[in-house]
């Protein structure tokens, strides 16, 4: 339902999915660049054109006062300056060039040509491949692929054929070298650094190679298939010292930076719990999938013994190789998919770290032709030391939205890529605001996608997902920033905001989980040792 152009809501419930995609639609650009990382307070009921309004800049402001803060230096953020140029240009090898490679190659500024068929209408770039192009140019070669699929590897020589990118690099590219395998890339000594984006289980191995033959890692979530491999590479990276990046592009945006600040600032009162959910309801959801290719994938084309890796060995199987997800064997569970989203951003306001002890029940009830992957599954995380526990429901059989909650002692927190705040009817901190708990006294927008705002007696809420977020007035790919965060680290600029420290306390914790699920019993975390200890 939609009321002056707002989905309306009830509280905590949205009535519409959401999956951001390359390419999302940006009709709304303008609104986007002009509401850019401004926080408001509570409801207001009024239109505005392309331009924020006068009253809009005044409700901006009032924000401080009634959080009793004297500011948000999130809010402040710039972006670094380009620190790439033809002298010091990184090489990138690709390991796994599936639908997730091509994007992390698009934003690295990398496209196939089909993409630039697609968004050319009369001799024009569409504005969201416009939006591509005038990305900052990271100076990076796209100099290596590999795949156990043969199909993957020749789309990434395609990508890298293609001229029209960042920078104006027309004819400066270089054509690909596609690599037998990822040993034979990370003993290369043509490549400086991996982009890691194959299934689970092979995640740590390659990485533990890729960081001893001294190339640097961008490692896509989840980190490890285990707690062990977690520990392996955790030591294999500090002992080598190179840049590691773990993939979760959600630390750069700005309402989680913004969170951090207001509860290191006491804006939240004492937490008690947090909650965190996965809803979807499709098979597309459910990683029972069917892509473009998977028609060509034979074991002619399949790699099937470096696919299996560690593996156990199975014989050739499409449905595993294509919805590996759904095996234990090769994916981690809805735990690694998800859950480890909603984890990392929770982490990173909270600092949560590693829970005490973990249980989850639930089970395969609907997809049962699909490997051994949970379909509903509800975990309990302890943290005693902390005063709280965190949970995560998930459910692949209903769609309905809801964003992670933050429950505390002065306001609830309900958090994705915007903000909403309630007070507690028993705040001390807020007595004197005059907002009920069904009410929220504080309202972050930064990606709304919307006409109008709602009246007083309507609840808007936005988005979630992981798409774009808002830096100097622009909507900038969080993808992109997460990988530019990389290279610049790599070249000396900044560090790493998903460090392999956070990188470990998240493969510990969806793993603890995926214990206490298949033991149906308690786990518990021996921080001393390192070790799960079940029952």
């Amino acid at each position: 339902m939609r009321k002056n152009g707002f989905r309306v809501f009830r509280k905590g419930i949205k009535t519409q999915k959401h999956q951001y995609k390359i390419g999302m639609n940006k009709n709304r650009r303008d609104f986007l660049q002009g509401m850019a990382a401004i926080p408001f307070l509570g409801y207001f009921a009024f239109a505005f054109k392309d331009n924020i309004t006068k009253e809009i800049r005044g409700k901006s402001i009032d924000y401080l006062k009634t959080l009793k803060i004297e500011n948000l230096k999130a809010t402040e953020k710039k972006l670094l300056p380009p620190t790439g140029s033809n002298s010091n240009i990184i090489r990138i090898g690709l390991v796994g060039n599936g639908w997730r490679g091509e994007q992390l190659l698009y934003s690295l500024g990398y496209a196939h040509p089909e993409i630039v068929e697609q968004n050319t209408v009369n001799g024009k770039y569409t504005k969201q491949f416009q939006s591509f192009l005038d990305q900052e140019d990271l100076c990076v070669e796209f100099a290596g692929v590999c795949d156990t699929f043969e199909i993957h590897a020749r789309r990434g020589f395609e990508i890298s054929q293609n001229d029209i990118c960042p920078g104006g690099c027309k004819g400066k590219t270089k054509p690909v070298k596609i690599f037998p395998t990822y040993r034979e890339m990370i003993a290369s000594n043509e490549i400086d650094a991996i982009v890691i984006a194959t299934p689970d289980h092979t995640h740590a191995q390659i990485a533990i190679n890729a960081a001893k033959a001294g190339k640097h890692v961008y490692l896509e979530k989840p980190m490890t298939h285990s707690i062990e491999e977690a520990i392996e590479l955790r030591n294999t990276i500090k002992s080598t010292g190179v840049i590691f990046q773990l993939g979760h592009e959600n630390r750069q945006q700005m309402s989680f930076k913004m969170a951090q600040e207001m509860y290191q600032k006491g804006v939240l009162g004492t937490v008690t719990m947090v909650q965190t959910f996965t809803n979807k309801n499709s098979p597309d959801g459910a990683w029972i999938r069917t892509r473009k290719f998977d028609h060509l994938g034979n074991p002619n084309t399949i790699n099937w013994k470096e696919f299996l890796a560690n593996a156990p060995w199975h014989d050739f199987d499409l449905k595993r190789y294509f919805n590996w997800q759904r095996y234990s064997e090769y994916g981690t569970s809805v735990t690694g998919n998800d859950f480890s989203h909603k984890y990392d951003c929770v982490n990173q306001v909270l600092g949560l770290g590693i829970p005490e002890t973990v249980v989850a029940l639930g089970g395969q009830y609907y997809y049962k032709n699909h490997g051994d992957m949970p379909d509903v599954i509800n975990a309990i995380f302890s943290y005693p030391e902390r005063g709280l526990t965190m949970t995560y429901d998930c459910t692949l059989l209903s769609g309905i939205y809801r964003q992670s909650h933050i429950l505390s002692s002065e306001a609830t927190m309900d958090i994705d890529n915007a903000i909403m705040m309630y007070k507690d009817d028993n705040s001390e901190r807020y007595k004197d605001i005059n907002s009920g708990s069904d009410n929220p006294m504080y309202y972050y927008a930064p990606s709304a996608d919307v006409d109008a705002v709602s009246s007083a007696t309507s609840k808007a809420y936005l988005k979630g997902g992981y798409g774009p977020t808002f830096i100097d007035g622009k909507v900038i790919d969080a993808t992109f920033l997460h990988l530019k965060e990389w290279i610049d680290a790599i070249r000396g600029f900044g560090k790493t905001s998903c460090n392999i420290d956070a990188g470990f306390e998240e493969a510990v914790t969806f793993n603890l989980a995926n214990l206490a699920y298949t033991h149906k019993k308690p786990v518990k975390w021996d921080k001393v040792n390192e070790k799960a200890i079940i029952g």
